[in-house]
């Protein structure tokens, strides 16, 4: 690897595993391939929650491991079959950076927390209420209990944190037939 590529690194993303799964069982079902830094090089990603996404990134030393990582899509791991695709260190850094997994990096980050919403509040309606203020793409996430109920919350992702701050003073508008629910900068 040379010049542009050797910034990117050699870097797998890997979907579908159990969310239980561990590192030394991510090191196992990639056996035969070696992992830069060892456990070091494998960095699983956290929803907003703080619960396991099911996803990693992993790093690996050089081409022929990326090659034979890449030999392990559709591999199981116990009853679920994993995806093992391509992916570059710019990715897998911005991922991480945005992950439950490195909250302390994303403090000022942009993304607000509400709570008290009207239980089938939509998407479109957070984005209708929030109209003029810019939520990031897919910035929108609602929380399901275990049934796939609404949890009355909401995470939106705003482009920057005084936009956030922003949206923070609509807490006395409504939304739908409700009064706007509590805001908070989510950490």
């Amino acid at each position: 690897m040379t010049g542009e590529n050797e910034d990117e690194g050699c870097v797998v993303r890997v979907r579908g595993l159990p969310w239980s799964a561990t590192k030394e069982e991510i090191q196992k079902f990639f056996n035969g391939v070696n992992i830069k830094s060892g456990l070091e090089g494998i960095h699983m990603t956290l929803s907003r929650e703080g619960r396991p996404s099911g996803e990693a990134y992993v790093e690996v030393e050089k081409e022929e491991d990326l090659t034979k990582a890449l030999e392990k899509h559709n591999d199981h791991m116990g009853h679920r079959y994993i995806e093992v695709f391509k992916s570059k260190k710019s990715e897998m850094d911005w991922v991480i950076k945005r992950s439950g997994a490195h909250q302390e990096d994303s403090l000022n980050d942009g993304c607000v927390r509400l709570r008290g919403l009207p239980f089938g509040c939509s998407k479109e309606e957070i984005s209708q209420f929030f109209s003029g203020l810019e939520i990031v793409p897919n910035g929108i996430s609602l929380p399901t209990d275990y049934q796939g109920r609404s949890t009355g919350e909401a995470y939106v992702q705003f482009s920057s944190r005084e936009i956030a701050e922003k949206a923070m003073g609509k807490h006395k508008e409504k939304i739908g037939h409700r009064w706007a629910p509590r805001a908070t900068l989510a950490v």
